[in-house]
């Protein structure tokens, strides 16, 4: 209708022009309008489909988060975690680096591993645990009569890096994962505590360790999702 309004304008006020002149006016009125209308939708399409985005990013973390809280509360109420659980606290017990005085006081034996992997550390096989708030590894130079070494650290102290697979040809090796911690109270100098192979990959050991401290540290009221679902409904619910 605008345009509209503005040809019927313009035509009044260019009655010197040719009627050619003026078609030409029309048209390019009505042009400009169309794409107008056009970029208006597009912007509304493209603000919809990056919110449809967002809703979905938002449910994968919800889940992710669900999930590993689900499993970290499952010690009495399923068997398998329960005894997983048990193992875990037995191991833990022989840490040769319990960890702060905190990790001692509330040592209780209803942690319950979120991943169990085989892991290689040096020359010696081993397994590696994580739980909600710890990362713990038991390893044995030689299986069943070997010394057995257990050590234990809290999810919020270490860093993870990543380290390139070895281009050697005699000993190939896939790549590994370095735990750091800070040795300065800025935290600019860390340096390793532990080097490890992980049998599940680094990439997708280091991504599963950095969701479970995202877990840890993050406020439980960052992901508010609504009764329908995810974000894209906090928007268009009515008032």
């Amino acid at each position: 209708m605008k345009a509209l309004d503005e040809i019927s304008e313009s035509t009044n006020d260019g009655n010197h022009l040719s009627s050619f002149e003026r078609a030409m006016q029309s048209v390019s009125l009505v042009v400009a309008a169309f794409q107008r209308q056009h970029d208006v939708e597009q912007g509304s399409r493209l603000g919809r489909k990056n919110m449809q985005v967002m809703d979905r990013l938002a449910k994968m973390q919800a889940h992710k988060r669900n999930s590993i809280l689900k499993i970290r509360d499952s010690y009495g109420s399923n068997l398998l975690s329960t005894n997983a659980a048990d193992d875990y606290h037995l191991l833990r017990q022989k840490s040769s680096n319990a960890g702060s005085l905190s990790d001692t006081i509330h040592s209780v034996p209803d942690q319950v591993p979120l991943l169990i992997c085989n892991v290689l550390v040096g020359n010696a096989a081993g397994t590696c645990f994580i739980t909600s708030s710890h990362i713990l590894f038991h390893t044995q130079l030689v299986p069943i009569i070997g010394a057995e070494k257990v050590h234990l650290f809290s999810i919020k102290d270490v860093e993870l890096t990543i380290n390139p697979p070895s281009k050697s040809m005699l000993s190939p090796l896939p790549a590994s994962i370095s735990l750091t911690t800070s040795i300065s109270r800025n935290k600019a100098t860390r340096e390793e505590v532990y080097h490890f192979i992980p049998s599940i990959g680094a990439r997708r050991f280091a991504k599963f360790f950095e969701v479970v401290r995202d877990v840890l540290v993050e406020d439980p009221d960052t992901l508010k999702l609504t009764e329908r679902g995810g974000l894209i409904y906090m928007y268009d619910e009515p008032k």
